[in-house]
């Protein structure tokens, strides 16, 4: 374990040195992000001046949520994208040999190898406005609530991982999967919304196919305590079941790479 983590330290210091030589661009990124999350918080203001609950959701709530989209879109593209776009080009263009020799799980290095640093502010952003959201639910947050909000966004996030491994994992048997990448990230744009205001069959894709809207409904709610054990239980096996498959798919993936030597 110490080993994975010297060498994530070791990825995040060269990614951040790398996005250091371009500060202007990195200002920008930076400036891009604040006024994105500051607008998306100003329009739930504004919506709530006129109504005090949307479709069964609260101000409060709806913070809480919008922060929670934001933070799980900034760990999606904090790692999980950049990592994974280069994995699919090292399997285009033959090189990922040199992954597979290096004496570490290649599942580790085509995980976690490349990060975007700057996407880390979106995380912070992210919790600074679920922050304000609590603030707003004070009185009705609960230590089970708070440990069933900590444990729905953790499973959300294994539920994205998997599900973007397995489709990177296609690239063994695809030219191009970017594509289906591309509508992956269109329904994580819809993630910034309750699946409840979607129509049945887009919130079961949501739900299932597409797990944005476990990963970011579900906690926004169970931190308002409205989500049930057996809830919880089901989230927390379908996660399981989730790694598993991608991990199995994963290992398929490999036995069918023929390196660039092929």
């Amino acid at each position: 374990m110490d080993r994975y983590l010297r060498l994530l330290r070791l990825f995040v210091r060269t990614e951040l040195q790398f996005a250091l030589e371009y500060r202007v661009n990195l200002a920008l990124e930076i400036m891009q992000m604040v006024v994105v999350a500051g607008t998306s918080l100003a329009a739930v203001l504004i919506l709530f001046a006129y109504t005090e609950v949307m479709n069964g959701w609260t101000l409060g709530q709806m913070v809480v949520l919008l922060g929670v989209y934001y933070i799980v879109q900034g760990v999606e593209e904090l790692v999980m994208q950049p990592s994974f776009q280069k994995f699919m080009e090292h399997v285009r263009d033959g090189t990922l040999d040199f992954i597979l020799l290096k004496p570490v799980s290649s599942q580790f290095m085509v995980s976690f190898r490349h990060f975007q640093t700057v996407q880390t502010l979106q995380v912070l952003l992210g919790l600074v406005i679920t922050g304000l959201g609590l603030a707003q639910l004070a009185a009705t947050v609960t230590l089970t609530s708070a440990g069933a909000f900590a444990f729905t966004l953790a499973c959300g996030l294994v539920l994205i991982y998997a599900l973007l491994l397995v489709l990177s994992t296609l690239a063994f048997w695809f030219v191009r999967v970017d594509n289906i990448l591309a509508i992956f990230w269109a329904f994580i744009d819809a993630g910034r919304f309750p699946i409840d205001i979607y129509p049945g069959w887009l919130r079961i894709t949501m739900s299932t196919v597409i797990p944005v809207g476990i990963a970011v409904t579900v906690p926004a709610k169970a931190i308002a305590g409205l989500v049930d054990l057996q809830t919880v239980g089901l989230i927390f096996l379908a996660t399981a079941v989730a790694w598993m498959v991608s991990r199995a798919f994963w290992k398929r993936g490999l036995r069918a790479y023929t390196g660039a030597s092929a």
